[in-house]
C-alpha cells in the first residue's frame, strides 16, 4: 500500500488578491507610521531638551505630541492584528475569530475619527485665535465644529451597525460622505481664514512700507506654512472622496487610502509642531550667546497672533510718531 501525498494547485485568484491587498496596505501603514514616529520624537526632543524650563504651553504641545502618536500607534496595531487574524481564515480548516475580528475593527473605528476630530480640533483653534474679538468668524468655526462632530458621529454609528451585521461590510459611498464632506469643508473654511488673516498682515505691512524685523518674518512664513500644508491636507480628503464614489468603497484603493488617511492626519499636525517647535529652539540660545547677543522674543506660547501684532503696533506706532 503506496503511502499517498497531498496533491496542491496554484491559490485561486481571490487568496492571492487578498495577500496582495493586505501587503500593500501594510507597507503604506508602516511607511507612513515610520515618518510619525521620527517627526514625532524630535518635536519632544525639541519640546524638552532646547528649553531650561518646561512652560504650560511646552507641557500641553508634549502632551498633545504623546496622545496623537499614541492614537496613531494603536491604529496601526489594530489594523495589523485585524490582518494577522484574517489570514488563517483562508485556510480549509479556518479558525472561529469573527467576534474578535468585529471587536478590533470597530474599535479601529473609533480610534480612527478620533483621530479625525482631534486634528479638525486644532486646525479650528489655530483660526480661532487669530481672530480674538471677531465674533463671526467664531461662530462659523463653531458650526463647522458642530458639523465635523455630528457627521462622524453619524457615521460611525451607522458603520458600527454594518460591521455587526457583516464584518466584510464596507459601507456605501453616501455614508462615507457623512464623514468626509463635514471634515472637508471645515478644514477648508479654517485655511481659508487663516490664509485671510496671513495676507491681510503682508498687504497691511506693504503698503505702510514698514521694514519687517525677522520675528514678523518668521511668523509670516509660519501662517503661510499653515495655508499651504493645510490645503495640501484639504487635497488628501477630496482625493479620498472622489475615489469613494468613482470606485466604490469596496475597492482597493480606497481600503489603502481609508488605512493611509488618518496617519496623513497625524502627519501634517506633527509637521506643524515640529516646525514651530524648531522655531522656538532656535531662539533660546544658550547663556553664553545671550549675553553677547540680543535673542528676538519667540512666537506666543499658543498663539501666532499675539506676538505678530505686537510686533506689528510697534513697528507702525514708530514709523507715525514724529521724529
Amino acid at each position: 500500500m503506496s503511502s499517498q501525498t497531498p496533491q496542491s494547485g496554484p491559490l485561486p485568484d481571490s487568496i492571492v488578491s487578498n495577500v496582495v491587498g493586505w501587503a500593500i496596505e501594510m507597507a503604506t501603514t508602516f511607511l507612513l507610521y515610520g515618518v510619525n514616529i521620527a517627526i514625532s520624537f524630535t518635536a519632544m526632543y525639541l519640546l524638552t531638551m532646547t528649553s531650561p524650563r518646561m512652560t504650560k504651553a511646552r507641557i500641553g504641545l508634549l502632551s498633545l505630541t504623546i496622545f496623537m502618536l499614541l492614537m496613531s500607534t494603536l491604529s496601526v496595531s489594530l489594523n495589523m492584528a485585524f490582518i494577522l487574524l484574517e489570514i488563517p481564515l483562508i485556510s480549509a480548516h479556518p479558525p472561529d475569530v469573527m467576534s474578535l475580528l468585529t471587536n478590533i475593527r470597530v474599535v479601529g473605528i473609533y480610534v480612527d475619527r478620533l483621530n479625525f476630530l482631534t486634528c479638525d480640533g486644532i486646525v479650528v483653534w489655530r483660526a480661532w485665535i487669530l481672530y480674538p474679538r471677531s465674533l463671526v468668524v467664531k461662530l462659523l468655526l463653531v458650526l463647522c465644529m458642530i458639523g465635523s462632530l455630528a457627521g462622524t458621529f453619524v457615521n460611525v454609528g451607522f458603520t458600527t451597525v454594518e460591521f455587526l451585521r457583516d464584518i466584510n461590510s464596507t459601507g456605501g459611498t453616501l455614508e462615507m460622505l457623512e464623514q468626509t464632506l463635514p471634515l472637508l469643508f471645515t478644514n477648508l473654511i479654517s485655511t481659508s481664514i487663516i490664509g485671510y488673516k496671513a495676507w491681510c498682515y503682508q498687504k497691511e505691512l506693504g503698503s505702510n512700507l514698514i521694514s519687517t524685523n525677522g520675528s514678523v518674518m518668521r511668523a509670516q512664513k509660519i501662517l503661510w506654512f499653515l495655508v499651504e500644508s493645510g490645503f495640501f491636507y484639504c487635497m488628501f480628503w477630496i482625493g479620498f472622496t472622489v475615489i469613494s464614489a468613482l470606485n466604490g468603497t469596496g475597492s482597493e484603493s480606497f481600503q489603502v487610502y481609508a488605512k493611509a488617511i488618518p496617519l496623513l492626519s497625524h502627519m501634517r499636525d506633527s509637521g506643524i509642531r515640529l516646525i514651530l517647535c524648531h522655531y522656538r529652539s532656535r531662539l533660546n540660545l544658550p547663556q553664553g550667546l545671550a549675553r553677547n547677543k540680543k535673542a528676538k522674543a519667540p512666537l506666543g506660547s499658543w498663539s501666532l497672533n499675539r506676538p505678530l501684532l505686537k510686533s506689528q503696533e510697534a513697528v507702525i506706532w514708530r514709523r507715525k510718531t514724529p521724529p
